[in-house]
């Protein structure tokens, strides 16, 4: 006599099998469409997953089709057209990866519903790449678009208008290839953006795109290069936030801006500074007299405008606060910045000095739009260094000063970090930017190179870099992205050559051919 066991059924082996179509009504690639619902029949039962995302209709629908199962399951998904179809018009819908098995997820990839109103199907294509000009990863979702270049075009067309055609490499591809083109003349966009509007927003959308005008067929392969535009040069409204000091938010880059008030006779004093690592200056003032509002007046070489603040009583004035700015090493120098604009430096109220309690020779530097005070001297490896603010050393705009203040620095030994000699050779594009930056590239280093020779990152902490160089084509010092109006590509950017594993107490000698 055998006992039955007890056990737990497998249910077989995992499905891994994508669904499969069975059947198309009207069928798929069919010629003279005149539906308005198309019905698509598969083998199990199905889902639709990140529809929005994924699927890409081209060209593109004003109001978009209503597609089902939405948030269910079934063997048949619908297709309601609900916009006017263009005449004599190649249709694709190309799902991505949005069909999958309702029972193990296995997506249809890439499944594409294609008709056309004419008596053809157009089977014109263009095969392209997308890369980001400054960064080594490229941003998934990318539009590619195709916009027809005829008696109606002009470069607006991309603020205003959808493309013709649109692929989207979806979140793994950085190759793509446009089908079912007809022949003509395009200009070819690539959009990074949040809306998916198939529209051009300067202040939230990256963009690349092709020079020339490309003419179909052609059997080119085509590089688009991803930049973030600069933003037209603007301001945005001015907040007051203390009680001598307004906020201003600008679009653009900062090189020259003048603020005053427009009625001069109220304000005794003003001065401009820079908040870190955001697009808002702060104007700080002293007024003649009590004011429910303040007109500013903004002033640059790009614009005009004018900006009123409604002034606020009793709110918490500013008193100053000094402390340490950046890191103090062999290879930056000492710095300290002020929550107020530091107005007067006072050298004889200040003492620095080393391990050995011996005075350390400095000369001080200020930078009023950043409010930065830059201490220059002699640094010397494996040194402490004591810095003390008597009372008076520094005074701000308002006329505050502070306590006595006592810092401590010290620097490492070179044994303990790293050098890296770049050796340029080769070309003669001059001058280029040469940068060492961290695996999420991170600028730790950086100086213009105008010849060929040795390029000297000495100093360096253990850690693993990249080397970069940008062509510094305008010759002003920094990377300048593209510009579409202007169709002026990103300023070419190379890294070299691998990551470099720098560690203490080496020389990583590194012969770079510039081409």
């Amino acid at each position: 006599m055998q006992c039955a066991k007890r056990g737990t059924p497998s249910g077989g082996p995992i499905d891994e099998n994508p669904p499969e179509v069975l059947r198309a009504v009207p069928d798929n690639y069919s010629t003279g469409f005149k539906k308005q619902v198309i019905e698509i029949t598969f083998d199990e039962y199905i889902k639709l997953e990140d529809l929005q995302k994924q699927l890409v209709i081209s060209p593109p629908m004003k109001t978009r089709p209503i597609i089902k199962p939405l948030g269910g399951v079934s063997k048949k998904m619908t297709i309601e057209i609900t916009d006017t179809l263009l005449e004599n018009t190649t249709y694709v819908f190309n799902f991505g990866q949005s069909i999958v098995d309702h029972t193990e997820g296995n997506p249809y990839p890439f499944y594409k519903y294609v008709f056309s109103t004419g008596s053809f199907i157009d089977s014109l294509n263009l095969k392209g790449s997308v890369k980001d000009a400054l960064n080594f990863e490229v941003d998934d979702f990318i539009n590619v678009m195709l916009y027809e270049v005829d008696s109606a075009y002009t470069d607006s067309v991309i603020y205003k208008q959808t493309p013709r055609y649109v692929v989207n490499t979806l979140d793994s591809l950085t190759t793509f290839t446009m089908e079912n083109l007809k022949a003509g003349s395009y200009r070819m966009v690539a959009l990074k953006e949040p809306s998916s509007n198939l529209k051009f927003d300067p202040k939230s959308d990256k963009i690349g795109f092709v020079s020339e005008v490309i003419t179909v067929p052609s059997e080119k392969t085509y590089e688009i290069q991803m930049f973030e535009p600069i933003q037209d040069k603007a301001v945005a409204r001015a907040t007051q936030v203390a009680q001598n000091r307004i906020q201003i938010g600008y679009y653009g880059p900062l090189d020259s801006m003048n603020i005053t008030p427009v009625d001069k006779s109220r304000i005794a004093r003003s001065r401009i500074t820079k908040m870190e690592d955001k697009d808002t200056l702060e104007y700080w003032y002293q007024p003649v007299l009590v004011q429910d509002s303040l007109v500013l007046a903004i002033n640059h070489k790009a614009f005009k405008d004018t900006l009123t603040v409604r002034i606020k009583e009793n709110m918490d004035g500013d008193s100053l606060t000094v402390s340490k700015y950046g890191q103090f090493k062999l290879n930056a120098p000492l710095q300290l910045t002020g929550n107020t604009p530091i107005a007067l430096v006072d050298e004889s109220l200040m003492r620095l000095m080393n391990k050995d309690s011996l005075a350390t020779p400095f000369t001080t530097r200020l930078d009023s739009l950043r409010n930065v005070l830059t201490y220059e001297f002699d640094v010397r490896p494996e040194e402490r260094y004591e810095l003390q603010l008597l009372p008076g050393a520094l005074t701000d705009f308002l006329g505050y000063s502070h306590d006595t203040i006592v810092n401590t620095y010290t620097t490492s030994a070179t044994s303990d970090l790293g050098n890296i000699p770049v050796i340029l050779e080769g070309d003669d594009q001059w001058p280029v930017i040469v940068q060492i930056v961290t695996e999420k590239l991170d600028v730790v280093a950086s100086k213009t190179a105008r010849n060929n020779g040795e390029v000297l990152f000495d100093f360096l902490e253990p850690n693993k870099y990249y080397i970069r160089i940008i062509y510094d084509t305008n010759d002003n010092g920094r990377y300048d992205p593209g510009d579409w109006l202007s169709n002026k590509q990103p300023e070419k950017v190379v890294y070299f050559p691998d990551l470099i594993p720098l560690q203490a107490n080496w020389d990583y000698i590194t012969n770079i051919r510039l081409e």
